[in-house]
Parts: C-alpha cells; structure tokens; sequence
C-alpha cells in the first residue's frame, strides 16, 4: 500500500499548529517508524492516516486515490484502505478486550464480519507466523511487552 500526505496541516486550537505542511510519501514494502518527543504530532499523524481525524487542509492519496482533500474525507476509499491498516500501540496494555489472546484477535476479525472458521483459520495461520500459536489461550496480560506487541 503506497500512502501520499501532500501539503497536511492540522491544529487542535486554531493557533497551534501541530502539523504544518507536511508532506509525506510511504511506498509499499517499505517499514516506517515514526519518532520524536512527547507532543511532537505522533500520534496526531497516525490517527490522519488511518482517518480517525481530518486534517484541516492538504490531501491524501492511497493507492494514487484521494481518500481525503479540501472536500473532505471519501470514506468509501478509507474504509477499503482501512482493511489493509494496523497501528501497534506504545502501550499494549491499553487495547485488550479479549479473555485469551485468541479472543483478542478474533475481537478485530469479528467487527470486520469475518465467519466464525475463516476467523479461526486466520488466528491459527497468523498466530504461527509470530510464533505464537502456543499462546492463544493465555490472558494477553501474562505476556511479555514483545508478544503483547
């Protein structure tokens, strides 16, 4: 997924400015780590990717499509990009709702309709992949900060 940020600014008060013009470009294959201090726009850049919040002006491409431009968001095209977006979280601890971590998993395949066995194929696919398919009924809260991650 390649994703195009052209020209984003975004404030939170009308003047404080938290992104100025930013322009970005993310190429597919590519791993990309977002850094800097403590109120620096981390966070406020992810949640305008993933289309959480809209930035008060610029555009954004996915895929060479606009998903977001000065007319506002498109959010048929976000929702597809969305289904190929995750975010980790700093803190893992924040953003487990599940008993087990099988639970955990199923809890983003179920809210994106997937059927109960192609759901329990994917978690136990993707699950040996990290390998952690021996965790998978272990409470989230007894991992380590790697496998929460």
């Amino acid at each position: 997924m390649k994703i195009e940020l052209k020209d984003i600014s975004f404030s939170y008060e009308d003047n404080i400015e938290v992104l100025d013009k930013l322009s970005l470009t993310l190429n597919e294959g590519e791993m990309v780590a977002i850094l800097g201090h403590n109120g620096s726009g981390k966070s406020t850049l992810s949640k305008i990717i993933m289309g959480l919040i809209e930035p008060n002006s610029g555009e954004i491409l996915i895929n060479d499509e606009i998903v977001y431009n000065n007319d506002g968001l498109n959010e048929k095209a976000f929702d597809n990009a969305r289904s190929a977006m995750g975010i980790i979280f700093q803190n893992p601890d924040n953003q487990f709702v599940g008993v087990t971590v099988a639970d955990d998993i199923a809890f983003g395949l179920e809210n994106r309709c997937i059927s109960r066995s192609e759901m329990i194929e994917r978690i136990n696919k993707y699950s040996a992949l990290v390998s952690m398919e021996d965790y998978l009924k272990t409470n989230p809260e007894n991992l380590s900060g790697g496998q929460k991650q």
